[in-house]
């Protein structure tokens, strides 16, 4: 349970870098639509969130299994499968960006 903890949290923290790059670099946008406003129109609020209160949240979930094991291992294994598949979708949009116009001029 200690690996999908960290694969939770390892996913959350590539997902605010692959962010970064995608809106910053690549002129990407949010893809959730609940951070969309923060992510383009208050950076550091979308940061503070991003990467403190969300790894938070799923410590704090990872901790409710002494409580209910099922139930919170059951949405870490949610938790950690979603920010993957998002991470995987980012790598697939700047795999065919790169591909179609090369990389950012910096």
């Amino acid at each position: 349970m200690r690996a999908l903890l960290f694969v939770a949290i390892a996913a959350n923290s590539f997902d605010l870098v692959a962010t970064t790059l995608g809106i910053h670099l690549f002129g990407n946008r949010e893809g959730n639509p609940l951070m969309a406003e923060l992510a383009h129109n208050h950076w550091f609020l979308f940061v503070a969130l991003k990467g403190l209160a969300i790894p938070f949240l799923i410590w704090r979930l990872d901790h409710y299994r002494s409580a209910t094991p099922a139930l919170a291992g059951a949405g870490l294994a949610v938790v950690a499968v979603a920010i993957t598949v998002a991470v995987g979708q980012w790598l697939g949009w700047i795999a065919g960006v790169i591909t179609v116009h090369g990389l950012p001029h910096l």
